[in-house]
């Protein structure tokens, strides 16, 4: 299996997208199986000739050719999910960053959401513009098409709170503030914050703070010298102590930080963390 992550070449649209992965995998390959990992982020997937079985926390892809493409996104994703890929696969997935994809759907977010991995086709062209880039045989090509298709999508999206409340949420100096201090901040109900945080971002503000939290971990292990010293990471990304970072990465990941940092790939510039099997 190969992999290659892009960060968008347009300046627009790193605004809206963290980054933009090609991955492939030959049928002449063994399966690859792994572990992915809960993601502040709205991912969506798109793969050639091929199809997905999903079976609770177990994620299939396997060469269908009868398929022309299978599109998927995934934005409720909360636990650790098992991934097999079988037989040649090409495919194309999108990180967009938080509520940024409804700058591009006519609906809510969670209109297109059915189920932890749904079926995605938001356009009347989108099936068909993916199986045309798909079949493009230059990496930079596919990348450069997925960039000019999703522009022609751009429409905007404004929302009276919710960016200022992720802003607060995710920035360096607001990481211990808490869902009752954002709500007062915003002059808002702790239901009508869950009630937009549902329908824009497909997951509840606890949910997603504990995941940011994970993540934030995560980025600063990687980049950090004394990676043993745990205590430090978590009272740096806003756990109480160690046991409650202990406690979140069993509920987040199902591993102990411990295990969980010996155990994972860190792959393309430690972009993407994998567990393989």
């Amino acid at each position: 299996m190969k992999i290659k992550v892009y960060t968008p070449s347009n300046p627009l649209l790193k605004k809206y997208m963290e980054c933009i992965y090609i991955l492939t995998h030959t049928s002449e390959e063994e399966s690859i199986k792994y572990i992915t990992f809960p993601s502040i982020f709205t991912i969506v997937s798109n793969s050639e000739r091929s199809k997905s079985i999903t079976k609770g926390n177990q994620l299939i892809i396997e060469q269908c050719d009868d398929n022309e493409v299978e599109t998927n996104l995934v934005s409720n994703f909360n636990k650790p999910v098992y991934v097999q890929y079988e037989g040649k696969i090409n495919e194309i997935t999108i990180y967009f960053k938080p509520l940024a994809i409804n700058s591009f759907l006519e609906h809510e977010l969670n209109h297109y959401n059915s189920s932890n991995f749904s079926e995605f086709s938001p356009f009347e062209d989108y099936r068909k513009a993916m199986i045309d880039i798909l079949s493009l045989q230059n990496d930079t090509e596919k990348i450069e098409a997925v960039e000019r298709y999703w522009l022609s999508k751009l429409i905007g999206f404004k929302h009276n709170f919710l960016e200022n409340v992720l802003s607060e949420m995710m920035g360096d100096e607001n990481d211990a503030v808490t869902i009752t201090e954002l709500c007062k901040k915003n002059d808002i109900s702790r239901t009508t914050l869950n009630k937009h945080f549902g329908r824009h971002i497909c997951k509840t503000p606890s949910q997603f703070k504990k995941i940011l939290r994970f993540r934030n971990a995560v980025n600063k292990y990687a980049s950090n010298n004394a990676r043993n010293n745990l205590t430090d990471i978590a009272y740096g990304v806003d756990y109480f102590d160690q046991s409650h970072m202990i406690r979140e990465f069993k509920s987040v990941t199902g591993f102990s930080p411990k295990v969980f940092f010996d155990k994972t790939s860190m792959l393309e510039k430690k972009q993407i963390h994998w567990l393989f099997l």
